[in-house]
């Protein structure tokens, strides 16, 4: 029993309407009217969900409604089964080709191209700070593996940097592009760990020439976080010999590691030598364009509507990896969809403190700021920062939170967090001291020379 397109269209009608039945038009409207019936037999039902998150949702929120209304409608109980298009269109008929092409991968070791086609070489932002190993990767990516030999100029291909930075959205995009032009070529993508893991086992089970022919029979080989790989003699070992192999193959070797060769002290001399014999490439941390840019291709990424001013509130934040600015929106996507609120500045100081962390130099004004205040009020900073609420401690408390927000580039969450309040009792102090210093010229003077003081 299969149903066609026009038929499919109008179960999902009636679909619509039993749901209605049972949530509000908000929460049909926000998680069913982009949930698409792809496909319907008598023991599947197949759904299509415009990102990952709101499959996630569907299924664990709305899956038991999903299937009463479908049953009701269609007058039988199939399995209901969602996928995401977050990452691309998906073709239901056709399997895909796996990235790790390697007969003796067990399915947990074995990745598939459908689950990390998203990183291509079209979809990693580029900026001054990424830009030679971007260059670098796709060099590599580029050549021509038609021939038995590939030149030496880029072989190894060593990308270094800190966590979250790109590597190894560089290492799948560079198989997934020799995959796209290539699709027989023999390609291991592997982190350190998990090959000192496969030799450990390897050398329990005595198959140890098995796990030698599987890796120096590639004809790419790419290594995430090779650093981890440093200190442990017999991977090492198996590592130089591997690496030789290959080498003197004339086949392409790619590693990654969060700092460059010379600096990984417990790598041995002739491991060393070798990494450094190829192409280096760093990536540093990401330049505020960059991390500009990247934020507006996530808010494409997951529909969301945030003003350019609130996306450079964030990336003059946020500095510390572009994983950090994945899960900030992430985080602000789950807001709108859960709250159906819009996204403003405040709504994202008040959800990503987790995320936007403080300058060493803002925290140190902070303890100036209420060792400044408490001394001129005559009150103790264990008294600022308890629950008290007596008349001599709530002006100077106000007072601390209106000149951090003048004198540091602290949001008012990380300001309540300070002083032990809440975003809500700060909005109250902001516009308790900006009343008084409208009213008495007295209190102006003051706040000012406090400024003066903690600026200087």
């Amino acid at each position: 029993m299969n149903f066609k397109e026009q038929e499919l269209q109008e179960i999902h009608s009636f679909l619509i309407e039993a749901l209605s039945k049972r949530h509000s038009s908000v929460v049909v409207k926000l998680w069913f009217y982009e949930l698409k019936l792809s496909a319907l037999t008598k023991d599947e039902a197949i759904f299509i969900a415009s990102t990952d998150m709101k499959k996630d949702i569907i299924e664990d929120k709305f899956s038991d409604d999903l299937s009463e209304c479908l049953a009701e409608i269609v007058g039988f109980s199939p399995k209901i089964i969602i996928h995401s298009k977050e990452h691309g269109e998906i073709d239901l008929s056709i399997k895909h080709t796996p990235v790790i092409n390697d007969d003796n991968a067990t399915p947990q070791r074995r990745v598939n191209k459908s689950e990390n086609s998203q990183y291509t070489f079209e979809n990693f932002v580029v900026g001054k700070s990424n830009n030679m190993a971007h260059a670098a990767a796709k060099a590599v990516a580029n050549q021509d593996f038609s021939q038995p030999d590939i030149s030496n100029m880029y072989n190894p291909l060593f990308i270094y940097g800190p966590s979250g930075v790109g590597k190894t959205h560089l290492l799948y995009a560079i198989t997934n592009r020799i995959l796209e032009r290539y699709p027989d070529k023999k390609i291991v993508l592997i982190s350190s760990e998990e090959f000192t893991n496969q030799l450990v086992d390897a050398i329990g089970k005595k198959t140890t020439s098995q796990f030698r022919d599987k890796y120096r029979s590639v004809d790419v080989l790419l290594i995430d976080d090779i650093q981890f790989a440093a200190g442990r003699i017999s991977v090492q070992e198996e590592l130089f010999n591997t690496f030789n192999a290959i080498y003197e193959a004339k086949k392409q070797i790619i590693l990654t590691s969060d700092r460059p060769p010379q600096e990984i002290q417990t790598l041995e001399d002739r491991l060393r030598t070798r990494f450094m014999s190829g192409l280096i490439a760093d990536i540093q941390l990401p330049e505020f364009d960059l991390r500009f840019a990247i934020l507006k291709q996530k808010t494409q990424q997951y529909n969301l509507d945030i003003a350019p001013s609130i996306l450079r509130f964030i990336a003059e934040n946020i500095k510390t990896s572009i994983r950090q600015l994945d899960g900030a929106i992430k985080k602000l996507s789950a807001i709108q969809l859960l709250e159906g609120v819009d996204i403003t500045l405040d709504k994202v100081a008040s959800s990503l403190g987790e995320y936007i962390q403080a300058e060493p130099s803002d925290t140190k004004k902070m303890d100036e700021i209420i060792l400044n205040i408490s001394k001129r009020y005559g009150v103790s900073r264990e008294d600022i920062l308890s629950s008290k609420r007596s008349k001599e401690i709530v002006e100077p408390r106000h007072l601390i939170v209106y000149i951090a927000l003048k004198c540091t580039k602290l949001n008012k969450v990380q300001i309540g967090n300070a002083i032990n309040r809440d975003r809500t009792t700060l909005v109250s102090s902001e516009k308790f001291i900006k009343e008084k210093i409208d009213k008495d010229n007295d209190f102006n003077l003051l706040v000012k020379e406090i400024i003066r003081e903690i600026n200087g």
